[in-house]
């Protein structure tokens, strides 16, 4: 009994340094990203991420996570040390509706829920950030795609902002004399 008591404790402080890494290693990677570090060793940061071995989804939902939490927000360190328990895929729908006039409830949502349930209240929040200003809930494709866009690292989001950018048409004022 005790032995099992002990691996308990064992567990609970692994996950808490597994979640707290995953933190640090969101705000390394965002500074790597975000001042081009990455150019000194790499062609692209998609290739710094490979050459380190480290999943390109993950790394993107790691940098969401600390960008929202430790950098834009500025969470406390005891409250930061709280998230790390939560489940990464939680944390990174939570960075996605967190805003500083929701945090509060955003962080009561993650630390005394569930799993399940935070995320299905964490999901209703995203839901009504949605809606359109008349209340009326956009067509179920049309949510798909914005949730996915939601989800791209900024880099992906500029690429999509430029490729679906529509040019101006050009007016001429020509005078027909």
């Amino acid at each position: 009994m005790n032995h099992a008591l002990a691996a308990f404790r064992a567990i609970g402080a692994a996950r808490r340094r597994y979640g707290q890494a995953r933190l640090e290693l969101g705000i390394f990677l965002e500074h790597v990203r975000s001042t081009e570090a990455w150019r000194l060793r790499n062609e692209s940061f998609a290739s710094f991420l490979e050459e380190e071995r480290i999943n390109d989804k993950a790394a993107y939902q790691y940098m969401r996570v600390a960008r929202r939490f430790a950098l834009e927000l500025a969470v406390d360190d005891g409250t930061l040390a709280e998230l790390a328990m939560v489940n990464m895929t939680t944390l990174d729908l939570a960075a996605r509706v967190a805003t500083p006039d929701n945090l509060e409830e955003i962080l009561a949502i993650m630390t005394t829920l569930s799993e399940r349930d935070a995320r299905t209240e964490l999901e209703a929040i995203e839901a009504q950030m949605d809606r359109q200003p008349t209340g009326k809930r956009r067509e179920q494709r049309v949510e798909k795609v914005l949730r996915l866009y939601r989800e791209l690292p900024d880099d992906q989001r500029i690429d999509v902002r430029n490729v679906l950018r529509v040019q101006p048409e050009v007016k001429t004022n020509a005078r027909h004399d």
